[in-house]
């Protein structure tokens, strides 16, 4: 029982990593207090070092048996560079907080489509699992730009079949042409209407598939991604306008009412501080990274 209690305390460590495209990485994290409570759609936030900004991640795996849960991590900013830059199999986080926000709401709702836009396909997986565990028949759509942003095409398939899965990218080099919309619209002309939409992806596309889904009168579940700091509830950064109301995206969702949301408000207030993170990532990168890889390097000649 003491061994069980210590082993819950462990820091969380990177178990295994995978690179799947050229920014993006498959993180196995071991941490039993996350993989025991964790379920489909909800995520965690890694704060890899103690002077690293904290990072909301999806998770995209559980297996409790293990005592590991899996993200997907494309690296786009100072936290996530970090991540796949400075951490090797073994190595521990300072501090992995999670399961955050609620739970997937997963019913029987009969025919589902879940559409992932480029990392969200890889937010959506346990999603599609528990809705299939839960009896419905489970279509799945890949969108990404181009093929290197085509996430867990191998493992949907392995899953759910091949004829049950569709790839699409703008430019029609890999899988079918077009974006959400014609991912949407060629599954109404060949199979019908869905009763329910479930998206993850980028918000720009999160809104133009709204539009679509509200104007057919199909039910929309998305993942928001919205700004979140505390992640905890207290510092209202990830506030998302629902309908009449302002919810706590960290606490509420992160799969929200996407035919209620007001995506351009969402766009808006995560594109707010931008230029300010572009120029944070280039100064880490340049100035900041190579120093930390050093100081690794001399800790690990040292042990």
């Amino acid at each position: 029982m003491t061994a069980k209690v210590l082993e819950l305390l462990d820091k969380p460590k990177l178990v295994s990593k995978k690179q799947v495209s050229p920014r993006g990485y498959f993180l196995e994290i071991y941490h039993p207090l996350v993989a025991n409570k964790a379920k489909a759609g909800q995520f965690v936030t890694f704060q890899a070092t103690e002077l690293s900004p904290r990072q909301p991640m999806q998770i995209v795996e559980i297996n409790p048996q293990k005592g590991t849960f899996s993200i997907l991590v494309e690296a786009y900013n100072r936290a996530t560079v970090e991540l796949v830059e400075l951490f090797e199999e073994g190595d521990e986080f300072f501090n992995v907080e999670g399961p955050n926000g609620n739970p997937f709401p997963v019913e029987k709702y009969g025919t589902v489509l879940v559409i992932g836009h480029g990392w969200g396909a890889g937010a959506n997986y346990p999603i599609a699992k528990a809705l299939a565990d839960a009896g419905n028949d489970v279509y799945i759509a890949i969108v990404g730009g181009s093929r290197e942003n085509i996430y867990c095409e191998k493992e949907y398939k392995e899953l759910f079949g091949e004829e049950k899965v569709s790839v699409y990218t703008e430019d029609d080099e890999y899988g079918r042409e077009g974006g959400v919309i014609q991912a949407l619209e060629d599954f109404i002309n060949e199979k019908g209407t869905p009763d329910l939409v479930v998206y993850a992806g980028g918000t720009g596309q999160g809104e133009i598939l709204a539009e679509a889904t509200k104007e057919k009168g199909i039910k929309n579940i998305s993942l928001v991604a919205s700004m979140m700091l505390c992640t905890s509830g207290l510092c209202l950064t990830c506030r998302v306008k629902v309908g009449d109301k302002m919810v706590q995206n960290c606490l509420e969702g992160p799969y929200l009412d996407g035919n209620a949301v007001d995506w351009k408000n969402v766009a808006f207030r995560s594109g707010y501080y931008w230029d300010l993170e572009k120029e944070n990532l280039e100064y880490f990168v340049n100035k900041l990274l190579p120093r930390l890889k050093r100081k690794k390097q001399q800790q690990k000649k040292e042990q």
